[in-house]
């Protein structure tokens, strides 16, 4: 019985760090990008979620020692592969965006992200930045910038990475757009009928997707679905602060795409 004390003490600790920790990367979130982004809010509830978990290993150790063994058993099951889970898709999207293209694209397809009014987030400057890297080194490369306007966009994604990649010294007439798509599966396949129209076919085209790190593995498996038979991916680097957010919302987008079949 001490045992079991001693380890639910120093399992409380834990959880009062990780729930410390959790909530306030809200608040700065919530300083720095806001309220409107609605992700924001599994920080907070994530975080009174650890805080609750560390008040019940405080205050109810009775508790837990009634719950009967196997149900116990099956909650350690649960969480160990929810654990093991989680660890394995970020392994493979850590390591998807590691990987640097073999061979030289026909076509880029810049994938598009937030637009503040008119003016690219900052997530959507790296792409466009990697973008233009990659255009100003293969000068016989075109490009095709893919993703529609939101409700709180003066203009859409395709447009600012145009208007993006244009000040970056890119020939328009390299530019192809896409103006359409609110996600990404919908970037892919209206990008698919943009080269198809532009006289290729994807199938036997080669495609480099452009788009931020922790988005790459998504992406090609999607691509891949929808008919590209030779893609691969460039990376563009991620906004610090951004990074736990984006790596957990990737996890769940994966899961979510592998369930309804996008990939």
């Amino acid at each position: 019985m001490d045992m079991n004390k001693k380890k639910n003490k120093g399992l409380a600790v834990f959880f009062y760090s990780l729930a410390v920790i959790v909530l306030l990367y809200f608040i700065m979130l919530m300083m720095t990008i806001g309220p409107e982004f609605y992700f924001n809010y599994f920080w907070l509830i994530a975080g009174l979620f650890f805080l609750g978990l560390a008040l019940v290993l405080t205050f109810s150790n009775r508790v837990i020692a009634a719950l009967p063994k196997p149900a116990l058993f099956v909650i350690e099951i649960l969480v160990f592969a929810g654990c093991f889970l989680f660890i394995f898709v970020e392994a493979m999207i850590i390591r998807q965006s590691m990987k640097l293209p073999e061979q030289e694209a026909e076509y880029l397809i810049v994938l598009g992200a937030k637009v503040n009014g008119s003016s690219p987030s900052l997530i959507l400057k790296y792409r466009i930045q990697k973008a233009a890297e990659y255009l100003n080194v293969h000068n016989d490369v075109r490009v095709v910038v893919s993703g529609g306007k939101g409700s709180d966009e003066n203009i859409s994604e395709a447009e600012a990475m145009y208007n993006g990649l244009v000040e970056l010294g890119i020939a328009k007439e390299r530019i192809l757009m896409e103006d359409r798509s609110t996600s990404t599966k919908e970037n892919l396949d209206f990008s698919a009928e943009v080269i198809a129209a532009d006289g290729n076919d994807i199938e036997q085209t080669r495609v480099l997707v452009v788009t931020t790190d922790f988005h790459v593995l998504r992406a090609l498996r999607i691509a891949q679905k929808a008919g590209y038979q030779n893609v691969e991916g460039l990376a563009a680097k991620s906004v610090w602060y951004l990074v736990p957010t984006n790596y957990v919302r990737e996890f769940l987008a994966v899961v979510k795409d592998k369930i309804v079949g996008n990939m």
